[in-house]
């Protein structure tokens, strides 16, 4: 297990205040995890394993936040069949810190930071209204921080964004890092090139890591739920390791499929009425490296 492994770790153990948005991320991945016998590093924020962004860096202090209910897609996270989908809008432009990961599901982005193999700063961007206790704008003075270490700001209308480190900061220190996220995209040199997606499947989920992908597709984009639908598929790239068969019962998604490419190994699991579906998308998956 690398440090970033227990890094992400200890983010997951402080998760309790975060809203919910990525269950099926959440249930796509543990899947995933459940069934390999040998660990990669990055995998999928084990990640995002409270879903993609549910890790909650406030302190006991900080007021809860409740769940939001999405309105129209992001502009810059299609929900169609594009594969890969476009990185989103925002990035943190310091380069000190490492880019881990970034994941997009309708309505929802995140980014995943790393410093030192230490320190974690995660952003988030929301299609909602803000929830209480956000600021109206991006805050411009440190005052204006009542937790320096996670900060939340309307960024537009039904449109908010979650700042947030493990690295204990000052106030100031996280206005600074505040101020350095721009709306450029991240750019990771991830290994999936692309893939034909079957008629009628929407994405999900993707993420973006520099030795791995995950992909969920569900006929309809907005299925955050678990578990997956039987419809879906659900999909894994990375370094090519040993591959287990094994299912948990009632696994709506039992059939689990996979190829050598290269240096990779590309996981899909699917239900046996979506089988055949499964391996021509397997088949048709090319790859950067």
């Amino acid at each position: 297990m690398t440090d970033l492994d227990e890094l992400r770790r200890a983010l997951r153990a402080r998760e309790t205040l975060a809203p919910d948005p990525g269950a099926v991320l959440t249930v796509a991945t543990r899947r995933i995890r459940r069934r390999r016998t040998v660990s990669v590093a990055a995998v999928t924020l084990a990640v995002a394993a409270a879903g993609a962004g549910t890790f909650a860096l406030l302190d006991r202090g900080a007021p809860a936040v409740s769940p939001v209910t999405p309105a129209s897609a992001l502009s810059d996270v299609p929900a169609d069949a594009e594969v890969p989908p476009a990185a989103p809008s925002v990035s943190l432009q310091d380069r000190s810190w490492e880019l881990a990961m970034w994941a997009v599901q309708p309505h929802f982005a995140s980014l995943h930071y790393g410093q030192d193999h230490k320190y974690a700063f995660e952003i988030e961007v929301r299609e909602s209204a803000a929830p209480k206790g956000a600021l109206p704008a991006k805050p411009s003075t440190a005052g204006q921080l009542a937790h320096p270490q996670s900060v939340m700001w309307q960024d537009g209308p039904d449109r908010w964004i979650w700042a947030r480190t493990t690295k204990p900061v000052t106030a100031g220190e996280m206005l600074a890092l505040v101020g350095k996220i721009g709306t450029t995209p991240p750019s990771i040199a991830s290994p999936l090139k692309s893939v034909r997606v079957p008629d009628g499947q929407k994405v999900v989920t993707f993420t973006s890591e520099p030795l791995a992908n995950t992909l969920v597709l569900c006929p309809e984009a907005d299925a955050v739920k678990a578990p997956l639908d039987s419809r879906c598929f659900s999909m894994f790239v990375s370094p090519s390791s040993r591959a287990a068969d094994t299912v948990s019962p009632g696994d709506p998604l039992p059939v689990h499929q996979h190829r050598t490419l290269g240096a990779y190994t590309i996981e899909i699991d699917s239900s046996p009425a979506g089988k055949q579906a499964a391996q021509e998308l397997l088949n048709s998956v090319q790859l950067n490296h």
